[in-house]
């Protein structure tokens, strides 16, 4: 306070920019407790038992409270996202920033904050909703939640304007826009929104539209550790990810998180004795289901651990990069949208709307990818809505979606899915999902610092 203020700061293209990037930034604080809510609490993975103090215990658990700090860290995250979304957009508006330029600012801006309450509204319905810069605090403290077809209105309204990033772009942009957001990432993630909606007509359109124009490099990477590798982060199936570099601040936490406790000598440049801290292994009977010949299966490693902690532990290599030096100084990227995605999303919304055996085709096209035969001829609606279930699990593994996708095909779906599973569970075989948890709990220094305005999700 009283060195720079905002006013002084947000008026070049220059500023603009570095107002973005901070936009940019801040997602990786948001994805990363996404590992929480969509695989610990799932049959995905499971906390090692070495470490039941982590707060995302209560996740294995199924005993998430609203005082946990992953809750009320991912709420402020994504909120941050937001508020400094919302100070690019508000503030194009009277800079001397060139008029194409704001508006590829505002519409990268826009798919932002859209991200963000994408992620809010499906771990707490309806949230507080702020579409400009809150310059008086005042406002934040008198802003009640809205109910969640108003955030998805936003939501779509959002990535509607940003699908227009492109046409606003130099050719010199054009060609120096990778990871960053373009009209294919706008496109993608309101299918994504669609789907999640259950506007499958919608749906089906605009991922059906990215299929058919495919934009010239996307598509499937045939060898999966091409894919994930560290070194080749926009490779041709990534539509957008969260980049990490091998430095201090700005490295991966997920190399660290999925290796087991006690683990040496996966990682070649770490000397230190532990190469992992278990917090996210893969369930066992998870890694059974897998065909064996399934080539993603092979992206699963397993570690015996000897002495107390003893036991055959299994990790997923997604996050493997073998040029780490030292716990946590990885450079393995969170990847938000990619190609195969567009493939069994396209296949969910065709099965939605009638067209199940057009569906075959699109879930085929990832199954080929993995070196698996074709699914017998004539499912029903409902078979091919659980091989699309299966096969997503399968292919997002620890990738931060399976409680999204479970819980998009309803409650009931979801509770059968995990109480069905958790008695089999690795660790924690008494967790059972009880009939509230359909939604998170909203953090309770967000109930308390606003009681007037603020209510708790039933059950919590």
């Amino acid at each position: 306070p009283g060195t720079l203020s905002y006013d002084k700061f947000y008026q070049t293209e220059s500023d603009f920019q570095i107002a973005l990037n901070a936009c940019y930034l801040s997602l990786k604080n948001q994805v990363q407790s996404l590992f929480a809510f969509n695989d610990l609490m799932t049959d995905n993975c499971f906390l090692n038992s070495l470490n039941s103090t982590f707060d995302t215990y209560q996740f294995d658990a199924c005993t998430v409270s609203s005082s946990s700090s992953t809750i009320s860290g991912f709420w402020w995250n994504c909120y941050r996202s937001i508020a400094l979304s919302n100070l690019v957009i508000t503030r194009i508006e009277g800079s001397s920033v060139p008029e194409n330029s704001g508006k590829v600012f505002i519409a990268e801006a826009k798919w932002i904050r859209a991200y963000s309450y994408f992620n809010l509204v499906r771990v707490f319905g309806g949230v507080p909703k702020y579409e400009t810069e809150t310059k008086d605090l005042t406002e934040v403290y008198s802003v009640p939640r809205a109910p969640e077809s108003e955030i998805y209105e936003l939501i779509v309204s959002d990535l509607k304007a940003a699908r227009e990033v492109d046409s606003f772009r130099s050719p010199s942009q054009l060609a120096t826009s990778k990871g960053k957001v373009t009209e294919l990432t706008a496109s993608a993630l309101l299918g994504k929104v669609y789907l999640q909606m259950h506007d499958y007509a919608s749906a089906a359109t605009e991922l059906g539209s990215i299929i058919s124009n495919k934009p010239a490099g996307l598509d499937l990477e045939e060898d999966l550790t091409r894919l994930y590798d560290a070194n080749n982060p926009f490779n041709k199936e990534i539509i957008l990810a969260v980049n990490y570099e091998r430095v201090s601040g700005q490295n991966s936490p997920f190399t660290y998180a999925t290796l087991p406790k006690f683990s040496k000598e996966i990682l070649p440049n770490v000397t230190s004795s532990d190469n992992g801290d278990g917090s996210n292994n893969i369930e066992p009977e998870i890694y059974h289901r897998f065909a064996g010949n399934d080539k993603r299966k092979a992206m699963i490693g397993s570690y015996t651990v000897t002495g107390s902690a003893g036991g055959t532990y299994y990790y997923t290599k997604k996050y493997l990069d073998l040029q780490t030096t030292q716990a946590g100084l990885s450079a393995s990227d969170f990847i938000i949208l990619r190609y195969a995605d567009i493939l069994l999303m396209y296949a969910d919304a065709l099965n939605n709307t009638g067209k199940t055996t057009e569906a075959y085709t699109y879930i085929q096209m990832v199954r080929n990818r993995a070196g698996l035969g074709s699914l017998p001829a004539g499912y029903t609606k409902d078979q091919m809505n659980d091989a699309l279930a299966q096969e997503r699990q399968f292919e997002f593994i620890l990738e931060g979606d399976r409680w999204f996708d479970l819980s998009y095909r309803g409650y009931n779906y979801l509770k059968q899915t995990l109480n069905s599973f958790f008695p089999n569970s690795a660790y924690i075989k008494t967790a059972v999902l009880d009939d509230h948890e359909i939604l998170f709990p909203l953090p309770y220094n967000q109930i308390k610092a606003k009681p007037d305005v603020l209510t708790q999700n039933d059950g919590y």
